[in-house]
């Protein structure tokens, strides 16, 4: 399998669920998030703000900033993405992608964990849109990284390459994977 070919598997499954599912499922990620104590005790977190068809990240941006976090989200600027630094009084405008992204500075220091978007996953490899800027900014950082993705974008055998950075965790509406392999069921029972 190509990584088109697992793109458009993924996106594919992903369009067949309602606007309801994706609601629910965005709002069982972000309370399995709240669970995990890398998350939770984390003094700088980095999230991604989402677009359609992702995960809806508001909710987890939401609960941070209430935690009193230092939350960061991305911009890119020019082909390198650094993490901006927000309050609930930031403005924001569509890049290029039409993805928001803050106006002004406010660069984040050294986030501590970091909430990235997947288009497609396999264990712990992840799968981007293709633009290789998570890859970039995630290399040699010690942080924690946990991608979020709908469980229905599992595809098996995802090709990596060597400048993939793998993660740490995967958080699903279904389930929470871990460097281990483990796969808990956040609804309590064996997956």
């Amino acid at each position: 399998m190509t990584k088109a070919q697992a793109r458009k598997t993924a996106l594919d499954k992903v369009k067949k669920m309602s606007d309801a599912e994706r609601e629910w499922a965005s709002g069982a990620i972000a309370d399995a998030l709240s669970g995990i104590d890398a998350f939770r005790d984390s003094r700088r977190p980095f999230v991604f703000l989402s677009k359609d068809p992702e995960p809806d990240t508001e909710e987890i941006v939401g609960l941070l900033q209430m935690l009193e976090r230092d939350v960061c989200v991305p911009r890119v600027e020019g082909g390198e993405m650094k993490a901006i630094r927000i309050t609930p009084y930031t403005n924001f405008r569509k890049n290029k992608w039409g993805i928001s992204e803050p106006v002004g500075r406010g660069v984040c220091p050294d986030p501590d964990v970091a909430i990235v978007p997947m288009v497609a996953f396999d264990g712990l490899k992840r799968l981007g849109r293709g633009g290789g800027y998570y890859d970039k900014y995630l290399a040699g950082r010690d942080i924690f990284k946990i991608g979020i993705a709908f469980d229905c974008q599992q595809v098996r055998g995802l090709p990596v390459e060597d400048f993939d950075v793998a993660l740490d965790m995967i958080v699903t509406e279904k389930r929470v994977i871990d460097k281990d392999g483990q796969s808990e069921n956040i609804f309590g029972e064996k997956p």
